[in-house]
């Protein structure tokens, strides 16, 4: 989908994979629910199997990611979960992922950058990680 145009499910995110890294471009205004991480955790596991490819996270302003979806992300994931590049260029979302790294404190590689193209180099450098560790 282009542009948000209105989705058959109206989910508040969009996943691809495109060049091993997992992108998640998350819908301007929504919030995202216990059953939206549900179904993002299932996604990302059907992506990507193996739970090694970085995950590009676009955060848009106006944006909600309520508590207890927070907290099974942190849960799932623990120690095992895929990089995260966390991207925004809004200060009240940046201010939410650093809420969320500084209580959630998750054991997966996680960093907030203002610039995706920062971002995107930094998913790179992971995958070439995996690529090198085996």
């Amino acid at each position: 989908m282009i542009g948000w145009e209105t989705s058959v499910f109206k989910s508040p995110f969009e996943l691809w994979r495109e060049e091993g890294v997992l992108h998640l471009v998350l819908a301007p205004g929504a919030v995202m629910q216990v059953r939206d991480m549900k179904e993002v955790l299932r996604l990302i596991g059907a992506l990507d199997p193996s739970g090694h490819a970085p995950v590009l996270l676009e955060y848009p302003d106006r944006y909600a990611v309520r508590a207890e979806a927070s907290e099974l992300l942190r849960r799932v994931c623990g120690s095992h979960g895929h990089p995260v590049a966390f991207y925004t260029r809004d200060a009240i979302s940046r201010q939410q992922g650093e809420r969320f790294q500084r209580l959630q404190r998750p054991a997966f590689p996680f960093r907030i950058f203002d610039d995706r193209s920062k971002a995107y180099a930094w998913t790179r450098e992971r995958l070439q990680l995996v690529e090198i560790m085996g």
